[in-house]
């Protein structure tokens, strides 16, 4: 497939996890890609492994909290490629820990990365698809959005980012810029190597269906479909892409059914 042939993308949080993956998958497709991310040292290795598979990238240094740092970036970003078609917003942070736990610190801080980013980024990335007759813009949300889990200021956060989706398909319509969301579920990223390696994968990877955590290639393979032409007539969707888990309430393996007892089981999620 070519389907960003003569297309630039501008990818927020695209140094690593889903947003590198997503600029590598572009990238494979023929994109032109722009990476914003807050630290020069990993962009210069994510611009390094694009180039190695023979694609062609830039960086922009920026705090996606700031505004006005994302117009600065997403500027000096317009001024390298030409013709900015797709914006993939992946900037994000996760936090855990229950609502006692949760400082006003805290609160602010994922609101202001994971939620308020989404706004000043699609703000900015809209004045530019403007320039170019329309595009696509893809918001990564999560679940945990629409199930509750984790912490309290990651739910309230990605369940924003789903809103507010709905909300700019809506604005940009008319100007043939389309808005939609990505959800995963459990994903193997540099934000849960921790969790992962301290063996909790196996425990919730029973409750998937397809029983295993996504690759962030999958999450970037629903990116790229999402912000390319094949998906012309969709906008204001939140693509769920969990291997099942959303579909059932599954608190045990299919091996265990027979001899668990289901009524004793409490349910908790983490992704």
């Amino acid at each position: 497939m070519n389907r960003f042939a003569a297309k630039s993308a501008i990818i927020t949080g695209g140094a690593s996890g889903i947003g590198l993956s997503t600029a590598l998958r572009l990238s494979a497709e023929g994109a032109q890609v722009a990476l914003v991310d807050r630290s020069a040292e990993t962009l210069d290795q994510a611009i390094a492994c694009i180039e190695a598979q023979g694609g062609y990238a830039v960086a922009a240094v920026a705090d996606v909290t700031d505004s006005g740092a994302v117009d600065r970036a997403f500027t000096q970003c317009a001024n390298k490629l030409d013709g900015i078609c797709v914006i993939i917003n992946s900037a994000g942070i996760i936090a855990r820990g229950s609502m006692e736990e949760t400082s006003d610190e805290e609160w602010l801080r994922v609101l202001n990365t994971d939620l308020s980013s989404m706004f000043y980024t699609a703000r900015a990335g809209a004045r530019l698809l403007r320039q170019g007759g329309g595009g696509s813009i893809v918001n990564i949300a999560s679940i945990a959005g629409s199930r509750g889990a984790i912490n309290v200021a990651y739910a309230a956060a990605k369940g924003g980012v789903a809103s507010i989706t709905r909300q700019l398909a809506n604005e940009l319509a008319p100007d043939s810029i389309r808005v939609n969301a990505v959800s995963p579920g459990f994903t193997r990223t540099p934000l849960n190597q921790k969790l992962r390696s301290s063996n909790a994968e196996a425990s919730w990877t029973r409750q998937i269906p397809l029983g295993r955590y996504a690759d962030s290639e999958e999450i970037a393979a629903a990116c790229a479909f999402l912000a390319s032409g094949d998906a012309s007539y969709i906008t204001g969707i939140d693509l769920v892409v969990d291997g099942g888990l959303c579909a059932v309430l599954r608190p045990y393996s299919p091996a265990d059914a027979l001899d668990t007892d289901v009524s004793a089981i409490a349910f908790h999620t983490s992704l």
